[in-house]
């Protein structure tokens, strides 16, 4: 029943909230604006009970069968707010490097210059971000594929964390360094454009949009290709560019790309992670405002927001961690899921053969 509430409550959270905003502003604010969230709500919660709903049964059997990994590991949650605390010091200390440099230096930087620091800020910040996540992500994949061979039984959290932060750490840095470039240049094209749109310059706006979604869409592919990617460098131990390798060839010889289509596990950590967000940033407004008054309410909420959703991130990751773990896996070899969770393998058997016709 756990996992069940999990996954409906991430899903139908999002919109449900987004449809209680528009009733709120459609009686106290704007008509419009109110409107405008009802209707993005309900088709949204339209979108889930319609087109998704039959995928949610499968995503369900999945997170069920993940999360009895996590219970007996439970510790995994204290690598997730080490990568918590280890995310929002690296933040912090950013920001107050980066404000500092702003005052001290920002009236004198021309136009081309402003853009060159820019980048590299973000690509700074967005690195180290992302570098810590994946070494929770790591760690993660290394426990969930000690289980899978029944290996480093009572030791696996330990070996799997050692393995991140040493023999992994190198392609958990190179793969984040790939990511935070694209992420740090899309960052970049959307300052050009925020200042194109300032100066009604309607040509370079239009080329900078269209470049923006390029450059999105292959962050997003990316981001997401390296997440399997990493699952080889946690249970082989290869580098970064063997294990794109591997995935590559599991996604296209083993079919795992039809597990992947009818699963909505990405979508259940966004989701989850956007909660603890929500959740966050009202305790920290109501700190804030407990301790100053309204005047830290939006301090408050921004640091709370932040912090939950990189807690609320990293904690649910775990699952999509082990998931892609245990796909990843079955593909290369089902034999010890079969022995260990016969009904999951039948799961993944009859999706693969439904969608082939056999």
């Amino acid at each position: 029943a756990a996992p069940g509430a999990a996954v409906w409550t991430s899903l139908c959270f999002g919109p449900a909230l987004l449809v209680l905003s528009g009733v709120a502003v459609l009686a106290q604010w704007s008509v419009a604006a109110g409107l405008s969230c009802i209707a993005s709500g309900g088709l949204m919660l339209t979108c889930i009970f319609c087109c998704c709903r039959r995928y949610i049964p499968f995503t369900i059997k999945v997170v069920e069968s993940v999360s009895g990994v996590f219970v007996s590991n439970p510790m995994m949650l204290g690598v997730s707010v080490l990568g918590s605390t280890l995310g929002l010091i690296w933040s912090f200390a950013c920001s107050l490097a980066f404000v500092g440099a702003y005052l001290e230096y920002g009236d004198q930087q021309e136009s081309g210059t402003q853009y060159a620091v820019y980048f590299v800020a973000v690509f700074i910040l967005y690195w180290g971000a992302q570098a810590t996540y994946n070494i929770c992500h790591v760690t993660y994949c290394g426990v969930y594929g000690r289980w899978y061979y029944s290996a480093d039984v009572g030791v696996a959290l330990r070996r799997s964390l050692a393995v991140a932060v040493t023999t992994s750490f190198g392609s958990i840095c190179f793969g984040s360094f790939l990511v935070a470039g694209v992420r740090a240049l899309e960052a970049t094209i959307s300052l050009a454009r925020s200042n194109a749109r300032r100066d009604r310059n309607v040509v370079q706006y239009v080329i900078l949009t269209v470049l923006q979604c390029l450059v999105s869409c292959l962050g997003d592919i990316l981001e997401y290709f390296s997440e399997w990617a990493y699952v080889q460098c946690a249970v082989r131990g290869v580098g970064f560019l063997d294990a794109a390798r591997i995935t590559y060839s599991q996604m296209t010889c083993a079919n795992v790309y039809i597990l992947i289509h009818d699963l909505l596990i990405d979508s259940v950590v966004s989701l989850g992670a956007l909660l603890c967000g929500l959740v966050g940033a009202g305790a920290g407004a109501g700190a804030g405002y407990a301790l100053g008054g309204i005047g830290l309410v939006v301090a408050g909420g921004s640091v709370g927001a932040w912090s939950g959703l990189l807690s609320g991130g990293s904690a649910a990751g775990i699952f999509s961690s082990g998931t892609k773990t245990v796909l990843a896996l079955w593909a290369e070899d089902p034999a010890p899921l079969v022995r260990a969770q016969p009904e999951t393998h039948r799961a993944f058997e009859d999706r693969i053969l439904a969608k082939l016709g056999a």
